[in-house]
This record gives C-alpha cells, sequence and structure tokens, in this order.
C-alpha cells in the first residue's frame, strides 16, 4: 500500500512536470551572454533572443551580459543555474575548450556541467592593422615584428582567449614576439587600433569587419582554412605562410547539465527554424560569421574534441592566466 502511494505520487509528479515542459516557456527566458555588449558573441545572441521570442509563444528571451575571465564568469552562471530551461546560455568556444586549460580556478567542468543544444556559428579571425600601418602584408608585419621583438603591440580580449592564442600561434610559427595588451573587448581594442594606440590585433571578423569595409583598418590574413567571401582578396594564413596558425571560434547555444530532453528537442527545433530564416542568414551573414548549425549530440561531440584540441595548443603556447 505504501509503494503504491510513493508510486501514485511519483507519477503525479511526473506528469506534473511534463505539463510544465509542454508549456514551455512559460515566462522570459534568460540567455546569458560572458562577453560585453558589441561583441560577436553578443550580436548572434541578440539576433537569437529576437528570433525565439517570436517563434516561442510569444515569451520574452532577455539577453544578460556577464563579461569577465575570459567568457568564464558567464559560464559559470548557466552552469549553476537551475536546468528548468530558463537560464540559457550562447557561448563562445573559448570558455568550454579554452579556459579550463588556462584558469586553475574555473568553477565549472566542461565535459559535464552543461547541456549542449547547437552549434550556431562559426567566427573566423582576421590579423588586423591601421590603416596608416608601415605593412601592406602579413610577411611585412612580421618583420617589422623580428627587427623590433617585443616591441609591437597587439590587443586581445584576455590571457588564453582565442584571440589571445591565435597571436601566440603566430608568434610561435613566425619566431618572433609581439607586446600583448588585454582587453575586455573587441570594441576596446579596435578604438586603439584606430586612434593609433595599439598596432594590431587578431580577433573576430564580426568585430573587425565595419572597419576594414570602410577603410579605416587594414586585414593582412584570415585564420581560415580557405579565403573568406567576404574578403575575397585577403589571404588566408597558410597562404602567408604560416599553415599551422589556423582556428577560429564557434557560437553555440548550451544550457546547464540536466536540461530536460523534451526542452532541448524544443530549443533545438527552434534554433534549426532561426537558421533557415532569410532575413537571420542576413544578418549573420553581415556579422561575418559562417553558418555552421548542429544538433545537440554533434555539438556534444565538437565541445569534447575542441576540450582536448586547444588544450595541445595552450601547452603549445604557453598560455596563463594572469
Amino acid at each position: 500500500m505504501k509503494f503504491a502511494t510513493i508510486l501514485t505520487a511519483a507519477m503525479l509528479s511526473f506528469a506534473g512536470v511534463a505539463h510544465a515542459n509542454d508549456s514551455y516557456p512559460a515566462r522570459p527566458v534568460t540567455i546569458i551572454v560572458g562577453f560585453p555588449p558589441g561583441t560577436a558573441t553578443d550580436s548572434v545572441a541578440r539576433l537569437l533572443a529576437e528570433s525565439f521570442s517570436r517563434s516561442m509563444g510569444g515569451s520574452r528571451f532577455i539577453i544578460d551580459n556577464r563579461a569577465g575571465q575570459g567568457g568564464s564568469i558567464g559560464a559559470t552562471a548557466v552552469s549553476k543555474a537551475e536546468p528548468d530551461g530558463y537560464t540559457l546560455g550562447v557561448s563562445a568556444s573559448g570558455p568550454l575548450a579554452i579556459n579550463p586549460h588556462v584558469y586553475s580556478n574555473l568553477r565549472y567542468n566542461s565535459r559535464t556541467d552543461f547541456t549542449p543544444v547547437g552549434q550556431i556559428v562559426q567566427l573566423p579571425y582576421v590579423l588586423a592593422v591601421s590603416k596608416d600601418a608601415p605593412y601592406k602584408t602579413a610577411a611585412e608585419f612580421i618583420a617589422a615584428a623580428k627587427a623590433k621583438p617585443g616591441i609591437i603591440s597587439y590587443g586581445s580580449t584576455g590571457n588564453g582567449t582565442t584571440s589571445h592564442l591565435m597571436m601566440a600561434m603566430l608568434e610561435n610559427a613566425s619566431k618572433t614576439s609581439f607586446n600583448h595588451i588585454r582587453y575586455r573587448g573587441t570594441a576596446q581594442s579596435m578604438t586603439d587600433i584606430l586612434a593609433g594606440r595599439l598596432d594590431a590585433t587578431f580577433d573576430t571578423l564580426s568585430g573587425s569587419l565595419p572597419f576594414i569595409q570602410d577603410g579605416s583598418v587594414r586585414a593582412l590574413a584570415v585564420s581560415t582554412k580557405k579565403r573568406v567571401a567576404l574578403l575575397p582578396d585577403v589571404p588566408t594564413t597558410a597562404e602567408a605562410g604560416y599553415p599551422d596558425v589556423q582556428g577560429g571560434a564557434w557560437l553555440a547555444l548550451v544550457g546547464p547539465a540536466n536540461l530536460p530532453p523534451d526542452i532541448v528537442i524544443k530549443l533545438s527545433n527552434a534554433l534549426s527554424t532561426a537558421l533557415k530564416d532569410e532575413k537571420m542568414l542576413e544578418n549573420l551573414q553581415k556579422l561575418g560569421t559562417e553558418l555552421d548549425p548542429s544538433s545537440p549530440e554533434e555539438l556534444k561531440t565538437i565541445m569534447q574534441r575542441d576540450l582536448d584540441r586547444w588544450g595541445e595548443i595552450v601547452k603549445l603556447t604557453g598560455a596563463k592566466a594572469e
């Protein structure tokens, strides 16, 4: 009798959860972004929030920027949230695949503390300098750095971030050194490039594209395997003589561990719908991103693979948190 009572209670509880998930989302959903407004991650997240707000029953999806520690502060907040679907994250690959190898004090485990929902886009990276810089090519830029080791400056979004590791790979491949200046976001480093206070960045095409297009910044190379459609005249790093300097970042939608499967399916379907919308695709292209959607299972594989891959790169470059 006691067992029957417990079983009935459990079934009613499960039915209540199932009913709650059927109506998901029944209230506003927070999407945490671990980078400042204006970054590529933030811009893509806002496009996604607008799409979800239209397609998922009219509930609002709200962006919450929690910048710091290369995106890890935002990732921590997602990992510690209730797994009810009302706190999600749009994360770059850095917090999930790079930071575990750079920071010793992270409060999350990338392999176990997140529920993958789907990859969104790839972010190509571009080596860029001011239009007034004396170097017109990557070869000239490297030659100038070799002539003055440790003097030519470049900006990144922090120690161990993708922008830092891309330049660290270039330093390693070219056997030279630069002066590393840390910023909170791409907008700040680009401001100093335009003002002549910083020599270079190796950052997202998304953050650099408007300035490249208006001629105030010169692109020297892109880190992709083939040339970027928006910059057909800019060589790849391989074409510039550095085939080992390749990579970039991806952006993905994740939730805390143990997100209910039916909510994952709803979010995955909404993401798939968003990434087929012509206006959405147009806006993503304008941001300099490359569409690269995935299923939850595919994203899980990508996260595990890149966690191992970037671990090797961190070892190679010696990147450490301060």
